[in-house]
């Protein structure tokens, strides 16, 4: 990897909570050469992949951020999944919330969401209220690769019954950073499994293991990715292919 990055240079990559990681950055051709084909190798597994789909969707998520000072900021994460990419809402969410850097590694963070969603089975379109507390580290592992995990822990109640539920989320992520400017930045991956104390039982679990890091503005992180859910009904587990896209707005 060394060999590859012999033209870097030292440089910063900010991330939305205003956080720094030093980075060291700059692809020769025959690297971008062999990053060429390993996108059209993954971009045929993909396209293998949705053709034999039980259950197809797209997801379209936004994140906007306001930084109050060097530790507070505020923002709202909104959410819609649907169907066949283009037909009937699965899914919408909305999410104010307000995140603390604990210091360079850690964040945490408290979300108040509001769900409309079909259940496992697709058999109940429930509303749901979740007060959601989140722990996150950020460890830069080296010049070129970055690990993050998001670590939710779940309040939730379902179409407001007095009762709720407890669950925890726990998604690690690696970001491969290539580039320190221009559209295209690199690829990530991660993997989240969901685990709900009420039922004593893992729920689910999303799978990205190809994504893409853009950069349309200075302000804006779009990632463009394939997800494989694979969730828990009463008595079955179902499978969906996801194409979705998140696009972060820090200001």
């Amino acid at each position: 990897m060394q060999s590859l990055l012999c033209d870097a240079s030292d440089q910063l990559n900010r991330d939305r909570a205003g956080r720094t990681v030093s980075l060291s950055l700059g692809p020769s051709p025959a690297f971008e050469n062999t990053l060429m084909r390993l996108t059209a190798f993954l971009a045929a597994l993909l396209t293998a992949l949705l053709a034999h789909a039980e259950g197809f969707q797209g997801w379209y998520q936004n994140t906007l951020w306001l930084r109050l000072n060097e530790r507070w900021s505020v923002g709202n994460y909104s959410d819609l999944r649907v169907n066949d990419a283009i037909s009937e809402v699965h899914t919408w969410m909305i999410s104010p919330r307000v995140s603390f850097d604990l210091d360079k590694t850690w964040q945490l963070q408290l979300n108040t969401t509001f769900v409309e969603a079909y259940n496992a089975d697709e058999t109940l379109r429930p509303d749901w209220f979740r007060i959601e507390f989140e722990a996150n580290p950020t460890v830069p592992l080296n010049e070129s690769f970055i690990f993050r995990m998001r670590n939710r822990f779940e309040w939730r109640w379902r179409d407001g019954d007095a009762d709720y539920g407890f669950r925890i989320r726990v998604r690690p992520q690696i970001d491969w950073v290539l580039r320190k400017e221009g559209l295209f930045r690199g690829f990530y991956a991660n993997n989240e499994v969901f685990y709900d104390f009420d039922a004593d039982r893992f729920t689910e679990n999303r799978l990205i293991p190809f994504g893409v890091i853009l950069r349309p503005h200075p302000s804006v992180d779009l990632r463009v990715y394939y997800l494989w859910r694979h969730t828990r009904g009463l008595t079955e587990w179902r499978d969906y292919d996801v194409l979705g896209a998140i696009a972060t707005i820090s200001f």
